[in-house]
């Protein structure tokens, strides 16, 4: 065996250094490759025995093999274009190929691969496909909810067309309202139609009114004559005192009835339109008020009944000056309602048509024991007259010494029915969370709205996709709005090293890789590209190493040859 053995085993070695020099040669190929992982050589002995002794062992031959590089991290470069993304660390993309299109829709192979090349561009039909033609898959995101729908990938297809509109289902607000007010607390008794929520309303003023027959009741009678009636069961005799016989002037009336009047209501003589009245108010809080006029009586002779308006035996009953609460602003009163609260922020929302209407609110304090606010937005900008301008929310927000909301406790409260210029909005969740509305000193009096925004849109088209750090593809849309509409899965394998090299940067499992398991915690940075990790200089020093082997190879073959002449040379 010696010298054909020597010949053999040279001839292997050519083999073997050539086998390292292609893997070399593709490295250095694929140098500028994205996400290429280099091929290295490992050489292996093939020891040759002739019997049990250690000592008729020899070096044998050698046989060279691939050794993958899979889990050696490339360089991570940015680049400008928002659908590349690079991985970090563990994991592969899940690809499949495209085999075909049958009607004008692409066909797919159905065998999933998986790459490191993140090189994805949107292609013409929506899907997003890397430089080597693998389709990326992912798992579609819920718009409702923004979770994931199920673990399992899909090929993406994102929507080219328009995005439905949303209807405007919640708005986020949070403001500091001033604990005083520049414009102080808002006053019912300023206003045509109450814009308080309750409808029996603080600091209401009854109004009590019952006409006078005449300017002056003329008794016709001697000055020695009375007129007695009774003012809620007291008698009030009245006389004459200006000289004027059987003549009672109204002002007299007035200052004989307002002795028999309980505390907190008066009367006067009115003015204007009610010039020929008893007007009778209250002032305390709350009340109410009932004058009662009757047994009226004339003494003396020639006398004439006259009465003072409620007939021979009648009750005035209180209406409120400023009527029940009816929890809106008319346009009449618009002026003084400026003048009585504070602006309080604006934003947009949207109906399911997702036509647009602009929220105005405005703070109102109501009171200050305890600090009460009602909150109002404008439902018609251009009423007029009697007609609804603002519109109450509905709910009282009441808050505590230190400036904290005490009521509602919930963090948010419904406003039903919300309309804005004839536009539907249905009912819209005004919420301010746990600490979104407080009520501490305000240098300047004004409201200081913090947040205001909503979860409705308009309808809009496609303009651009880009992928997130958390491996999330976002839509980005005509109409302002970014939607994640997938998630990106990676997978790792046991075996990575056993994993099948396929074109492209690819690879497919097999019995030794292991099956793919889904990762939990993914590290994708978009608008990025992993680089080969193919090191130039590095390989130029092994291809130094491969050729120096090659040639020792070679020059054992000669030498080889050499001996054979020499033992052909014996023979002859």
């Amino acid at each position: 065996m010696g010298i054909f053995g020597a010949m053999t085993t040279a001839v292997a070695g050519l083999q073997a250094q050539s086998f390292a020099l292609e893997n070399i040669s593709g490295n250095i190929s694929n140098s500028q490759t994205t996400a290429f992982k280099r091929v290295d050589t490992s050489f292996a002995d093939i020891v040759m025995s002739m019997g049990q002794s250690s000592s008729r062992q020899s070096s044998g031959s050698v046989l060279a093999s691939a050794r993958a590089t899979n889990t050696l991290q490339g360089p991570v470069s940015a680049s400008s274009i928002d659908t590349h993304m690079a991985i970090t660390g563990d994991g592969y993309f899940q690809i499949q190929r495209k085999v075909g299109e049958s009607d004008g829709e692409a066909q797919f192979s159905g065998a999933n691969l998986y790459t490191r090349r993140g090189d994805f561009v949107m292609d013409k039909e929506g899907y997003l496909v890397n430089g080597a033609g693998g389709y990326l898959m992912g798992i579609p995101i819920d718009p409702g909810t923004g979770n994931p729908v199920g673990d399992v990938a899909q090929l993406m297809k994102l929507s080219t067309g328009l995005i439905e509109a949303r209807a405007s289902t919640k708005i986020d607000y949070a403001a500091n309202l001033p604990k005083q007010p520049r414009t102080g607390l808002l006053d019912i008794t300023d206003y045509t139609q109450n814009p308080a929520l309750n409808a029996a309303s603080p600091a209401t003023a009854p109004s009590l009114t019952g006409s006078l027959a005449y300017t002056d009741i003329d008794l016709s009678a001697s000055a020695t004559d009375s007129f007695t009636f009774d003012v809620n069961g007291t008698t009030v005799t009245l006389g004459p005192s200006d000289g004027t016989a059987g003549v009672i002037s109204i002002g007299e009336a007035v200052t004989a009835i307002s002795a028999q009047l309980p505390a907190g209501i008066s009367v006067a003589q009115g003015t204007g339109a009610d010039a020929g009245k008893l007007v009778f108010s209250s002032t305390s809080t709350g009340s109410s008020a009932s004058i009662t006029v009757d047994n009226i009586v004339a003494t003396g002779t020639n006398t004439v009944a006259a009465d003072l308006g409620f007939g021979t035996s009648a009750t005035a009953s209180g209406t409120d000056a400023v009527p029940a609460g009816t929890g809106v602003v008319i346009a009449s009163d618009f002026a003084t309602f400026q003048s009585q609260s504070r602006e309080g922020g604006s934003t947009t929302v949207y109906d399911a048509a997702g036509t647009p209407a602009d929220v105005q609110f405005r703070w109102a304090k109501m009171d200050d024991s305890p600090a009460t606010w009602n909150l109002f937005y404008q439902s018609n900008s251009e009423a007029t007259g009697s007609q609804t301008m603002w519109t109450n929310v509905g709910t009282d927000f009441v808050f505590n010494s230190t400036g904290k909301l005490t009521s509602p406790t919930t963090g948010e409260v419904t406003i039903p029915n919300m309309s804005i210029n004839g536009n539907s909005m249905g009912s819209i969740t005004f919420d301010f969370g746990t600490n979104g509305l407080t009520q501490y000193a305000s240098s300047q009096g004004d409201v200081d709205v913090t947040l205001t925004d909503q979860d409705g849109y308009a309808s809009g088209s496609l303009i651009s996709v880009g992928v997130g750090d958390n491996g999330r593809i976002t839509a980005n849309y005509t109409n302002g709005q970014q939607i994640d509409v997938a998630e990106v899965p990676l997978y790792q394998f046991n075996g990575d090293s056993a994993l099948k090299r396929e074109d492209g940067g690819a690879f497919s499992v097999t019995r030794e890789s292991g099956s793919p398991v889904k990762m939990n915690e993914v590290s994708i940075t978009g608008q990025a590209l992993e680089g080969s990790n193919t090191d130039i200089a590095e390989e130029f020093s092994k291809m130094i190493i491969t050729q120096q082997a090659y040639s020792a190879n070679s020059r054992i073959i000669t030498t080889a040859n050499d001996m054979m002449q020499d033992v052909l040379n014996i023979v002859r």
